[in-house]
């Protein structure tokens, strides 16, 4: 690579990089064009889970065990191929062969898929160090094996580690499996132990891993914010219906069950409304309780399932980029926190900061003392708590009058949580710790 000697050269370790979709890959990925603008060589090593990167040094390694080949293969054969027939005869031909494999591994390894990866990692970075001899290790993650890869190559080659832990590597009252438990505190404490710095996305977060590990000076909160799509997009204008986007995925601790109550108990007590309002669902089919509850309280006739979107060949536009101007089509924007307890309070979902960017009006569904309902309130965004049906009804019932006499507007302000931000702020960081 041309001027390779006059960049300063980061080894950034993230097992999810350039995965369409994919949270923790967006975390980091977003951020390169703004570190190489700062005359940063970026050197990532990943897992082949996401697209080769042509831009810079990019290494990929899979995780050895069977259950980290089976994870990635499965993401592997999404990347090759989008005819659904194909997947599933591939993907069941995989499950086929790793099976036997598969169940060993799990009889005495009770970690998550890529609990491996730290090993092909370690070993390819050894390699990768002895080729551009970087300034610092950044491992962002996504699972944990990926701090253990960058603690191996900091113990090995004594340079600064970087650490920036997505979500918390330890819940507090959540129920422990033992190994997975004692193995994740067994690494935050290295992490806190042996980094230079520690980069957390919640105060909540920082606070409860200082209380396990008495206390750090190097913990920072950032907040990881979002990039606007860079392709053109349809500006916001008001339709014939209210519609209301949720966007991202769907499982039985965060579902539409909530929003599924309040509108059909509006639709009793307005029957004119159920042609102003429906509800856009990207990114994910209806988990089982959405499901149970639109067989209770039918309204499927205000739900438009889109599922996820993929690659257009024709627009070239990548399924983010494509959802994201859908988001700023949208009257309003759900966002749910989930029904997870103390992970809620450690945790505010990535979509929040997208949706900040749009400038759409927020309807947020959360505890009271969460840290995202906090930042909605800042914001002026709507809050409602989890089950409190008359409450969203009511608000419903106020913003479609506020909608049919003057619109939905947005917010005026631009918001701060861009990956620009939070790309100074780091290097900011790793100039204080070389």
């Amino acid at each position: 690579m041309k001027n390779e000697k006059d960049k300063r050269i980061w080894l950034i370790l993230a097992h999810c990089f350039n995965m369409d979709g994919r949270a923790a890959s967006h975390t980091i990925t977003d951020r390169i064009p703004f570190l190489m603008e700062k005359n940063i060589l970026p050197v990532v090593l990943s897992a082949p889970t996401g697209y080769k990167d042509t831009r810079f040094p990019h290494y990929r390694v899979i995780s050895p065990a069977p259950s980290g080949i089976r994870f990635e293969m499965r993401h592997i054969i999404n990347n090759i191929t989008s005819d659904k027939i194909i997947r599933r005869i591939l993907k069941a031909i995989l499950t086929l062969c790793c099976l036997p494999f598969y169940i060993t591994e799990k009889l005495f390894v009770h970690l998550d898929s890529q609990w491996s990866w730290f090993i092909t990692a370690s070993l390819k970075g050894i390699q990768i160090f002895k080729r551009y001899n970087p300034e610092v290790i950044y491992s962002t993650a996504g699972p944990p094996s990926t701090h253990l890869a960058a603690y191996i190559l900091h113990k090995i080659f004594k340079i600064p580690w970087l650490a920036e832990v997505h979500d918390p590597l330890i819940i507090k009252h959540e129920k422990k499996k033992w190994q997975n438990y004692f193995f994740k505190k067994w690494l935050e404490k290295k992490i806190f132990n042996n980094a230079a710095a520690i980069i957390y996305f919640t105060e909540n977060t920082i606070k409860e891993a200082c209380n396990r590990n008495g206390g750090h000076k190097k913990t920072w909160l950032i907040r990881p914010g979002a990039n606007p799509p860079k392709t053109a997009f349809v500006n916001y204008e008001k339709r014939d219906k209210i519609h209301i986007g949720y966007f991202g995925s769907l499982a039985s601790h965060r579902n539409l069950g909530q929003i599924i109550k309040s509108l059909y108990a509006l639709f009793q007590e307005n029957p004119e409304y159920k042609n102003l309002i429906c509800i856009d669902i990207y990114g994910s089919e209806l988990d089982t309780v959405s499901k149970k509850a639109l067989k209770m309280y039918p309204i499927g006739y205000a739900m438009n399932l889109y599922g996820r979107i993929e690659y257009d060949p024709v627009s070239k536009k990548s399924g983010r980029e494509q959802v994201m101007e859908e988001m700023y089509k949208c009257d309003l924007l759900l966002l749910i926190h989930g029904e997870q307890g103390d992970l809620c309070h450690e945790y505010i979902p990535s979509k929040f900061y997208e949706y900040l960017l749009t400038s759409r009006p927020v309807i947020g569904i959360t505890d009271a003392d969460s840290e995202l309902c906090s930042l909605l309130n800042i914001e002026n965004d709507y809050v409602v708590l989890p089950d409190n049906i008359p409450l969203l009804t009511n608000l419903l019932k106020e913003l479609i009058l506020k909608w049919q006499k003057e619109g939905l507007p947005g917010r005026s302000d631009v918001s701060l949580y861009t990956v620009s931000n939070s790309s100074d702020r780091i290097v900011e960081i790793v100039n204080g710790i070389i």
